[in-house]
């Protein structure tokens, strides 16, 4: 076999998963409904957070929870507005074409980064999207990676 080609058998698999797990097109199907969302609220219940202090290294896992409404989601535009504990501020928004997962960046006013994605998969149990929350930061010698759980549910 040359380098570059698939073999009969191996082109067969990878055009079934592909097929299998790539976007559906029922409104009930969670990427078609999470494609459509206007509107989300968050519920953030856990996290790891590695802590870096004066290069020193800690990673703690906590229970803290917060919450977070996402609005006016416009995938043409590539907007969106974050509500939350601090304020509210401006997004850019996008989807993922592979499988339709929801990327929502934020630049907080003092600069750091908040990257949230919104999956086209259900929480064991629920209607709920899985979301995943990671920021970044640095306040002088002391620098902070975290990275959050949630679920967030259509609210429009």
């Amino acid at each position: 076999m040359r380098r570059g080609t698939l073999s009969g058998t191996a082109a067969l698999c990878a055009a079934v998963c592909f097929a299998s797990v790539g976007p559906a097109k029922s409104p009930e199907d969670p990427a078609s409904r999470l494609n459509h969302a206007r509107s989300l609220r968050c519920t953030f219940t856990s996290s790891v957070a590695t802590w870096i202090r004066s290069g020193h290294r800690t990673v703690e896992q906590t229970n803290d929870k917060g919450s977070a409404q996402y609005d006016n989601i416009d995938l043409a535009k590539g907007t969106a507005r974050i509500i939350a504990n601090a304020g509210a501020g401006d997004l850019a928004v996008w989807r993922e074409r592979t499988f339709g997962s929801l990327w929502m960046l934020e630049r907080t006013p003092s600069g750091n980064v908040v990257v949230t994605t919104v999956f086209p998969m259900y929480a064991e149990g629920t209607d709920e999207f899985v979301a995943l929350e990671a920021r970044h930061s640095m306040t002088g010698q002391i620098v902070l990676g975290e990275e959050t759980y949630g679920t967030c549910r259509v609210s429009d």
